[in-house]
């Protein structure tokens, strides 16, 4: 059987991208959060609109194909157009599609997106799906993220699978319902995870602190991963391994931001490719910093990826 660089594995949508008309929406801050409002019952119009793949494991899948890795996904879709383009694009990027299982009589995810002054706001809609471990490749590293609610036996099952498969890096990016069940029900995949890859609040989350850097990442790495990361939007984001923390700020980049959906999972691409070709933790941090300024100064989580090339190439 062949070997693979990656496999991901988590759920994928249809990302429907609605940038407003700025005329129809009012804003109101609130501390650190904004709050935008519509009137209700009435039609918004809508500046410019487009659908794009969404979906943490395949976003991953995509940046680290354009990053030379050979990538296999295994996500569950329903039976219908939307994931017809889902297999399509992904082979498209060169990515192994075999386990993209079609489930009949039920819809593909669908993800509405509403676009704002570069933030945006998501609906997401996730079907319920009955996880199975398939006879994947064996791959170097696993990224493992966003399911819907009835994932725990599955990742049960797939955390005897990493064990009995030490050689496997695992890298672990839990998505919402995921964070949603607490850390109890992450506390196996935890325990198996090489690299956990969380925002600043999520980090807080897991570990039930609002502490500083070095705290929340000691506290973390009490719950079993071996490296943790984490980023916090303009702030940067930083790295921990059990001896060094390393802190990073953002990328300088004169484009204007214009949509952050994707921001994360461009980091945790660089982050992973560049640790799969044996980078050091500081060059990892650089090329998920990369990756990531420049996905968001475009809509979706696709266009801005880099190359390898380019990566290489930073100053």
């Amino acid at each position: 059987m062949k070997t693979i660089d990656l496999l991901t594995i988590g759920d994928t949508s249809i990302d429907l991208f609605m940038k407003v008309d700025k005329d129809f929406v009012d804003t109101e801050k609130q501390e650190d959060t904004t709050q935008i409002c519509f009137v209700h019952g009435s039609k918004v119009p809508v500046e410019s609109f487009e659908t794009s793949i969404g979906g943490n494991a395949p976003h991953v899948g995509f940046a680290c194909a354009k990053l030379g890795m050979s990538v296999e996904i295994y996500t569950e879709l329903g039976d219908d157009a939307n994931a017809e383009r889902v297999i399509e694009d992904l082979k498209k990027h060169k990515i192994d599609t075999k386990f993209c299982i079609k489930n009949p009589g039920t819809p593909t995810n669908v993800h509405a997106i509403i676009v704002h002054q570069s933030e945006r706001t998501i609906f997401s809609y996730h079907e319920k799906r009955n996880y199975k471990l398939y006879d994947w490749a064996t791959p170097r590293w696993v990224f493992y993220s966003s399911l819907a609610k009835g994932f725990d036996n599955f990742q049960e099952e797939l955390v005897k699978y990493l064990k009995l498969n030490p050689r496997i890096g695992i890298a672990f990016n839990p998505g919402t319902q995921q964070l949603r069940e607490g850390r109890g029900a992450l506390k196996n995949m935890l325990g198996v995870t090489d690299v956990l890859f969380v925002n600043r609040e999520e980090a807080e989350m897991l570990t039930k602190k609002e502490a500083d850097l070095e705290v929340l990442h000691k506290e973390l790495q009490k719950l079993g991963p071996k490296l943790t990361v984490i980023t916090e939007g303009k702030k940067g984001s930083s790295a921990y391994d059990g001896v060094t923390l390393e802190k990073m700020g953002i990328e300088q980049d004169v484009r204007p931001i214009v949509d952050k959906t994707g921001a994360g999972d461009a980091y945790a691409a660089g982050f992973l490719a560049a640790l799969f070709y044996n980078k050091p933790l500081r060059t990892a941090m650089r090329w998920g910093t990369a990756n990531s300024s420049s996905v968001i100064r475009d809509i979706g989580a696709l266009k801005g990826l880099m190359t390898k090339e380019k990566l290489e190439n930073l100053k």
